[in-house]
């Protein structure tokens, strides 16, 4: 249902970071791992998570980094500016990091779901790091198709009801997904920055 104009692949593609080598850190990896040298860390226990912990208090223990990528994860954490500074302690000088977070999206019951970003605000919130590239990862047509599934999913007290209405009105609404408009960012349905803490 997502057509995404930047993805985390992207990142690791253009920045050559499995290539090089280095380690990296996946903050709120679920079981998504990218590479040999990826270590996993998130609040939930799971198959490919190396470490349970809080992203607020990554310890000194796991060691520095050559990237970090967050991705879909800030929208859940409860001060995402302390979240910026631990990913400054984490990676290395020159190091880099990616961050998707979410913007024009409905709300996710996984876990409490605090906050949407625009880009300006991640820019904010990042802005110990020199910013190498940001803008939209998924485009408005997107972000509409998902709020109106949510929308016809949530129309009446029946359950199964609801999943046949979502079904449909993602099927009919599917084609939007790729639509692109003339300011992506206005209704854009996550944004995307990839930063680098600074060598000096």
């Amino acid at each position: 249902m997502l057509v995404k104009n930047y993805t985390e692949d992207d990142f690791l593609r253009d920045f050559g970071v499995l290539e090089s080598g280095g380690r990296i850190l996946n903050a709120g990896s679920s079981e998504v791992r990218y590479g040999d040298r990826c270590f996993n860390v998130d609040i939930q226990p799971g198959d490919n998570v190396d470490l349970v912990c809080d992203l607020h208090e990554l310890p000194d223990s796991i060691g520095t980094f050559d990237a970090i990528i967050c991705n879909a994860v800030l929208q859940y954490c409860r001060r995402p500016d302390v979240i910026a500074s631990q990913f400054h302690r984490r990676l290395k000088p020159g190091g880099l990091l990616f961050v998707d977070a979410p913007w024009v999206q409905p709300y996710c019951p996984d876990t409490p779901d605090r906050y949407r970003f625009s880009k300006e605000a991640l820019l904010s919130i990042f802005s110990e790091f020199e910013i190498l590239k940001s803008g939209v990862s998924i485009r408005p047509g997107s972000a509409l198709v998902m709020v109106g599934s949510y929308i016809a999913g949530s129309m009446t007290g029946n359950r199964y009801v609801n999943r046949a209405l979502s079904m449909l009105t993602t099927a009919l609404l599917f084609p939007l997904c790729y639509i692109r408009t003339r300011d992506e960012e206005r209704a854009a349905g996550a944004f995307y920055v990839v930063a680098r803490k600074p060598a000096a």
